[in-house]
């Protein structure tokens, strides 16, 4: 999901104002890590994101497609994954060069994703961290918030978190579009590379990366923060959250 999302950048960038079809392709095999998942993107991964997607002022329509259908789509935005080679170690937004043309940082600036309606905002903070990518990180500082936390992601992902740290709320949704609506009325989220973190970035929600030094493939733009220690973490809290009475 994230690898979609992030990819708006040069869409949007590359179509110039002007409204573009997206196709979501489903089956694709992930052969740089098959032992994670076998496909890149199922149908059920599909439906998920399409209502977010559809809900862009510049996307006309999204279809699903599974990989063995010919569709008409002009520009193949995992082209990248042709030559992994090119990518490893590099910023995920700069992993669609062949469009063969640089955006600048500041286009990274912008959300790219948006709501119609400006929700409610609570004293909540939202979270998700995915086991995924089996980071070290201590997550202590959100220990004192915890009556506040809600997490929004897979319930595996929600039953990990509690088995190794402590219990927390958990927030249902049943696609893309409502996971950004219940972020946008949270104080701020915070989380690990994921597809959810993905969500955040795109729309700026305020945000805090937690992220091991030199670790991953993603940046935080504008408005939020990197936390690669649980003194940046807790700093980052304070910021959005301000002292605890």
């Amino acid at each position: 999901m994230g690898d979609v999302l992030y990819s708006l950048y040069w869409t949007t960038h590359y179509a110039k104002g002007q409204p573009f079809d997206f196709i979501l392709k489903t089956g694709v095999a992930d052969r740089f890590d098959p032992s994670q998942r076998p496909h890149l993107m199922e149908p059920e991964d599909a439906e998920f994101i399409r209502p977010l997607l559809e809900a862009q002022p510049y996307i006309n329509t999204v279809e699903i497609e599974s990989v063995n259908r010919t569709s008409r789509e002009v520009y193949v935005l995992d082209s990248f994954r042709q030559d992994m080679r090119r990518i490893i170690g590099k910023e995920i937004r700069t992993w669609y060069y062949h469009f063969r043309e640089t955006i600048p940082d500041g286009e990274f600036d912008r959300p790219v994703l948006t709501l119609h309606e400006t929700p409610k905002k609570f004293e909540r903070i939202a979270i998700c961290f995915t086991p995924r990518y089996r980071q070290k990180f201590d997550l202590s500082p959100l220990k004192q918030y915890q009556d506040r936390l809600v997490f929004v992601g897979l319930p595996d992902e929600w039953r990990s978190f509690c088995s190794i740290w402590f219990s927390v709320e958990f927030k249902p949704v049943k696609d893309a579009l409502e996971m950004l609506r219940f972020m946008r009325s949270c104080r701020c989220f915070v989380g690990n590379v994921s597809g959810t973190f993905a969500i955040a970035e795109c729309a700026k929600v305020p945000r805090i990366l937690c992220l091991e030094p030199n670790r991953g493939n993603v940046r935080v733009y504008n408005n939020g923060f990197e936390a690669s220690n649980p003194s940046e973490l807790e700093a980052s809290l304070k910021h959005y959250m301000g002292e605890l009475s």
